[in-house]
């Protein structure tokens, strides 16, 4: 399939999660309810699969083509109308490719923007445009290159899983810092807590053996215009770095993840998993959801789709994955996308509860759950997750993540931390947990 659709690309034109109150820590204080993951959530869970390329729908336009018909231009976000996306005298396909899109007459030096989702994303988009049109925030969606020869020498097919890189000339970065649109930006640009052990007094080592022990540390941000309704959230979490040395068999985990809450009381995570040394000290991704009240999330099988967990490779670290969280249709929807290869995984999917309108908070947080004592490895883990886009109800124009959310004081844990800061326009926590 790739040769034919690199053949056919050189021709011009082409042919057509419950909550639970826990003890804090040494210090002795209570966390506010939080979510406990239940230990046997991912016992029988599958690995996730990258969408096939026939799930996917790609179109390849003309710089210039672009720059004309986005009529209301905003940095780092492009507006198609789904009327020329739609258009068969717009565009051509291939038998062999019949989900990729070029537009007709490029010329073989002509700068180029590829725009990339999944098959059902699209058909989501397209149904809840409010204009005719669909906007689509950097990185996450399009991707520059010089010319078509400049984009077939970044694919590569591999079981019907088409993988493209970024251009050496368009890199992938966060093109929110060349913005010169003004920022908001919240009341403060940075929290900080302590990392060390070392440095916290007071120890309760009476309180620190009550196994499981939960050491918790979270960041949490709320809406700044509560009279707006936020459907559709967009960042990236990046697990950072991961060591865990020594030969001991006491068991943990660590997770560091990203939370929504919502106006029903029901919530969802975006969790980095660190197993122990018994789960082989691997990391993994996955999403979890919350009906409000209930102790523990809502198990696999009564997702309306469920793709599994991601296994992320420890030497391939520092790795960032896109997220997408909205909710339509009745519908929560979950889909993970790979920053490098721009290949998705997706949708998680489940029922949403009666009357959910709107984000109402967000949250970073790192977890380590202690289950034997005492602790013979040691480790140290790090996760960034950075919101940078926000979506509200009725408006296809996504805001800026510091627009949209403001910070409220912390929660500091021993063992773990959680610093946050905004700029450019993004919402960023940094989770970190060590031991000792």
């Amino acid at each position: 399939m790739l040769a034919l659709l690199l053949a056919a690309m050189a021709l011009v034109p082409m042919v057509s999660a419950g909550e639970n109150t826990t003890n804090s820590g040494e210090l002795g204080t209570v966390i506010t309810p939080h979510h406990e993951i239940s230990d046997d959530y991912l016992k029988d869970m599958k690995p996730a699969q990258w969408l096939p390329e026939s799930k996917m729908i790609t179109f390849v336009l003309s710089t210039k083509t672009v720059a004309k018909v986005d009529q209301k231009p905003k940095p780092n976000i492009i507006n198609l109308p789904i009327e020329y996306l739609d258009s068969k005298s717009t565009f051509s396909s291939t038998k062999e490719a019949p989900s990729f899109f070029i537009e007709n007459n490029l010329a073989s030096d002509e700068n180029i923007i590829l725009v990339r989702m999944p098959q059902e994303m699209y058909q989501q988009f397209t149904k809840n445009a409010q204009d005719g049109k669909i906007a689509l925030p950097a990185n996450y969606f399009y991707r520059y290159y010089e010319n078509l020869d400049d984009l077939k020498s970044r694919m590569k097919l591999e079981d019907d899983i088409l993988e493209i890189l970024p251009s050496d000339t368009y890199p992938v970065e966060n093109s929110l810092a060349k913005s010169n649109e003004p920022m908001k930006k919240s009341s403060f640009s940075a929290l900080t807590g302590t990392t060390e052990t070392q440095s916290i007094t007071g120890r309760n080592s009476a309180l620190d053996e009550i196994l499981p022990h939960f050491y918790i540390a979270r960041e949490h941000a709320e809406r700044i215009h509560t009279d707006y309704n936020y459907d559709y959230c967009i960042g990236q979490i990046k697990p950072v770095s991961w060591t865990l040395l020594g030969a001991g068999n006491d068991l943990f985990t660590i997770f560091q993840e990203r939370e929504y809450k919502f106006n029903s009381g029901e919530s969802i995570e975006i969790v980095v998993k660190h197993w122990d040394r018994a789960g082989s000290g691997k990391l993994e991704l996955f999403p979890t959801t919350w009906r409000s009240g209930a102790q523990f999330q809502i198990p696999t099988y009564d997702y309306a789709s469920y793709p599994g967990s991601i296994s992320i490779e420890e030497n391939n670290l520092p790795f960032s994955y896109g997220y997408h969280v909205g909710f339509a249709s009745g519908y929560y929807t979950i889909n993970f996308e790979n920053m490098d290869t721009f290949t998705w995984i997706g949708p998680y999917s489940v029922t949403s509860a009666p009357g959910t309108s709107s984000f109402t908070d967000l949250w970073g947080s790192s977890e380590y759950k202690r289950v034997s004592v005492p602790t013979t490895n040691t480790f140290e883990a790090t996760t960034v997750a950075t919101d940078e886009w926000a979506r509200i109800t009725g408006d296809p124009y996504f805001q800026y993540a510091v627009n949209v959310w403001t910070q409220v004081s912390p929660e500091i844990d021993q063992f773990v931390s959680v610093i946050a800061d905004t700029n450019y326009g993004r919402y960023t926590t940094t989770s970190h947990a060590a031991y000792p």
